[in-house]
């Protein structure tokens, strides 16, 4: 039987080849363009970080792991490990890295107090994700301050409302409790309030208030969020002060002095600076930068969506005033 150029089956064998062909073009692209393995020896590069914004990082090298960097001929791999700030300083200040190629402390404050101890391999570095300093209550708590009309300020830290117990992060050991004291002094004056040297413990007073006690913690809207996190039947509310606060800008800088290790620590920057890197930020509870947050990551979070407003920087004597206080 004769068939004519309008038959349906001409039609059908025609789409399924043209199918067949694109089918076929995709997959040479894909294996053309897929990422090849690096072919090296591994490169260790080590990157302390503030324990706050350790579980971020460690997000974020998991994928800069699986990818294909390859540096002078090895294979850079990040590792990620939470090391308190101020034993950073002391190292670099003798001249010892202790394993450290890269650093990120909670603050440039402690890029300041490092080269004034002598670190020479310190740099200004590269702010990654902020976070405001602001006062925290257990929800409740929150709810009564707010009906007998007590405003937002830091001025609850000086002059406590409800019986309240206030506490703060250790200054000497945290750019938190600095930053809290600095806040403090530039709009009210100096405070008083109990020091907790272990962030850890800083919300223990949260989970009870058998002794009446109403408790206030000054600390980074960050730390509220991982608190909230684990304490789902009982979260806090952030309050922040109307005067003004100052951020936590969490800087990235390479303190390596081998080239090929400070190189890989470059790269890693580069990574933490792409979206995906500042999305995973904002998923546990980080502004960008430069102070801002997604509108459902807010809602999501319990945060303001706008930033805060933001006190000048304090110069290099406050500070160090501040963590000698």
């Amino acid at each position: 039987m004769a068939v004519t150029r309008r038959d349906p089956r001409i039609r059908l064998l025609v789409a399924g080849a043209a199918v067949l062909l694109v089918g076929l073009s995709a997959g040479w692209y894909l294996l053309r363009d897929r990422p090849q393995a690096c072919q090296g020896r591994t490169l260790q590069v080590g990157v302390v970080a503030a324990p706050d914004i350790t579980p971020a990082l460690a997000a974020v090298a998991a994928r800069f792991n699986v990818q294909p960097h390859e540096i002078g001929g090895r294979c850079a791999q990040i590792e990620v490990e939470a090391r308190d700030p101020a034993t950073v300083v002391r190292s670099l200040a003798k001249g010892d890295p202790a394993g450290a190629d890269a650093w990120v402390p909670d603050s440039s404050m402690w890029l300041d107090r490092a080269r004034a101890a002598g670190a020479r391999t310190v740099g200004f570095g590269s702010p990654l994700a902020a976070s405001p300093v602001v006062i925290a209550a257990p929800r409740a708590v929150a709810a009564e301050l707010r009906d007998d009309g007590t405003a937002a300020s830091w001025r609850l830290l000086k002059k406590a409302p409800l019986h309240a117990s206030v506490r703060v992060l250790d200054p000497a050991r945290n750019a938190a409790g600095a930053a809290v004291a600095l806040a403090a002094r530039a709009t009210i004056g100096p405070v008083t309030a109990r020091r907790d040297p272990d962030p850890a413990r800083l919300y223990a007073s949260f989970a009870g208030l058998e002794d009446l006690r109403r408790p206030l913690v000054a600390a980074s809207e960050q730390s509220v969020v991982a608190y909230n996190d684990a304490h789902r039947p009982n979260p806090a509310s952030v309050i922040v002060p109307e005067e003004g606060t100052l951020l936590l800008d969490h800087p990235f800088v390479a303190v390596s002095t081998d080239p090929l290790r400070a190189q890989a620590a470059d790269a890693f920057r580069w990574a933490l600076q792409a979206q995906q890197a500042r999305d995973t930020f904002q998923w546990y509870g980080f502004r960008t930068a430069d102070g801002r947050i997604d509108a459902r990551d807010a809602t999501r979070l319990g945060l303001r969506e706008t930033l805060p407003k933001i006190l000048p920087n304090p110069t290099p004597s406050q500070v160090a005033a501040a963590m000698r206080a």
